[in-house]
């Protein structure tokens, strides 16, 4: 049984425009996400909106039980490319064709999220719009604009002018919100009750706090790092009321500190000692290793927290390589304060960088196993997946290399707590994210599970410098020859300096306030 608080309930007879707001993956995950938390308080806020959820694998939304087609707007929020075939199953469940071009009439299907700010095409032949960066700047023009139209998916030229919104085949910009004080903070946010495992929140029930967007480090692999610079932090003062007022409306005690990354905030040791004394107990999904100081742990642990997670990725070769040159020890120094201060410790690991030896992999072996001996150390290694918009979006994906390197590791690294990812859904994950509009039969077809392993193998490969990419025409505010440049310096081993070490490098076409 599942007992929720804070759902938002209005009579649809009272209201201009009815929103299915669809997460495509499971409860636990949904309330787990801040960004499905704000877009259900954004446009509830609106008198003329009614809001409701939908999680899959339930085909009634969690307010009124009604099915998909009941809706005026339909808006996935996609975080992974696995939930591809979950958009067409929801749809199908819901009554509705997922190809586009099969639907008469019916609900406008809006999808916004990382994964197609990055790269819409592979999904355009079943989405009507797209959004493209984060979702505040946009929804109240999306709204009012499909209010005035007689005939919204007749039309949709009619939202080309909304900066921010993709209608497929035109160009876009990327929108952010630029003061993070005035971005949307839900402080009545959901909370569930339930004796079933499935709806126990990922992060727990904690309120997800907004403490930024964006980062500074510049890591080559990171596509989320890429998409939203400039960082921008909420102010220390917001982040307090927040809180309070979270508390007070959802009784929560526990607070996750939600950002790309949380632990490089300007102040947070003085944001998380003054929540430990409003009460709190302080998490954080992961902590940057750079960041992390003795006090930092000792506040954590103080507030309650278990276990830390940290991600070295490999070894300092190849982390210098991406750009995240942490040394070796370093991360054996923030392990062992960790542990000393009670806490235990999870962390990732990628694979298949550019330029990776067997060499390098045995390295990587005895760094993990040297990690191990400090005592209650959990890791997992997963395929690294080239992404849209980074310094490695020409690269390959070789499966049989990644399962033979995977292979390698494992006999290594037999006995140690190793969790070792997938190659089959990374290649899957490569196909999803680089490919372009042809992408989209294999989508369909894996939905109906009539794909082979070939069939995706077909599909990955690598890109020429100077091909036009698929996204060529998603603006994500990046300077032109910025990826080019980074690329570069990845094959000869340069370094970019952080944006907060002292220096710029212009990384956006226009000049970011800090």
């Amino acid at each position: 049984m599942l007992r929720e608080y804070n759902v938002v309930v209005k009579d649809p007879r009272f209201v201009d425009v009815r929103v299915a707001s669809v997460y495509p993956s499971f409860y636990r995950v949904a309330m787990s996400s801040l960004g499905y938390h704000i877009i259900y308080d954004f446009l509830n806020s609106r008198e003329d909106v009614w809001c409701e959820r939908f999680i899959y694998p339930y085909r009634g939304s969690f307010e009124s039980s009604s099915l998909l087609g009941d809706f005026d707007i339909i808006s996935f929020s996609i975080h992974y490319e696995e939930d591809y075939f979950r958009v067409l199953e929801m749809l199908h469940q819901g009554g509705l064709e997922p190809r586009k071009s099969r639907r008469r009439g019916g609900p406008l299907v809006v999808v916004g999220g990382p994964t197609v700010t990055a790269n819409p095409l592979p999904l355009a032949d079943f989405v009507d719009l797209f959004v493209i960066g984060e979702a505040e700047p946009v929804l109240d023009e999306l709204v009012d604009t499909f209010i005035g139209l007689d005939d919204p998916r007749g039309e949709l030229d009619e939202f080309k002018d909304i900066k921010g919104v993709y209608v497929p085949d035109n160009p876009v910009e990327r929108v952010i919100v630029e003061d993070m004080d005035n971005a949307c903070h839900p402080i009545r946010q959901i909370v569930s009750e339930s004796d079933d495992p499935s709806f126990e929140p990922a992060l727990g029930r904690s309120f997800l706090l907004g403490v930024s967007r964006g980062c500074v480090r510049g890591c080559r692999f990171c596509m989320s790092g890429y998409l939203y610079r400039p960082k921008r932090e909420t102010s220390l003062g917001k982040l307090f009321d927040v809180a309070k007022r979270g508390k007070r409306a959802t009784g929560l005690d526990s607070v996750s500190l939600i950002g790309a990354a949380a632990s490089d905030y300007s102040r947070i040791d003085d944001l998380c000692e003054g929540l430990v004394d409003m009460g709190f107990r302080v998490s954080m999904p992961s902590l940057r290793i750079e960041s992390v100081t003795e006090n930092l742990l000792e506040v954590l642990a103080r507030s309650g927290l278990k276990t830390v997670t940290l991600a070295p990725e490999s070894t300092w070769k190849i982390r210098r390589r991406l750009n995240k040159p942490i040394r070796d020890d370093k991360v054996f120094e923030v392990t062992r304060m960790a542990i000393e201060k009670g806490l235990s410790v999870k962390m990732y690991f990628l694979i298949g960088a550019p330029g990776e030896t067997l060499e390098d992999l045995k390295e990587l072996a005895n760094f993990i196993r040297g990690l191990s001996r400090l005592g209650p150390v959990k890791f997992s290694i997963n395929p690294l997946v080239p992404k849209p918009h980074t310094p490695l979006q020409w690269e390959a994906f070789n499966l049989d290399d990644i399962k033979n390197r995977m292979s390698f590791l494992k006999s290594e690294l037999r006995g140690l707590p190793v969790k070792m990812g997938s190659p089959r859904l990374a290649l899957i994950q490569h196909v999803l994210s680089t490919g372009g509009h042809e992408v989209s039969k294999l989508i369909e077809a894996g939905w109906q599970g009539k794909t082979r392993l070939r069939d995706w193998m077909l599909k990955s490969r690598g890109r020429e410098l100077g091909e036009e990419l698929p996204w060529s025409k998603i603006d994500v505010g990046l300077r032109d020859d910025l990826i080019m440049e980074e690329y570069l310096k990845m094959k000869e081993d340069k370094l970019t300096s952080y944006c907060e070490s002292g220096s710029c490098y212009k990384c956006l076409k226009r000049p970011c306030e800090s």
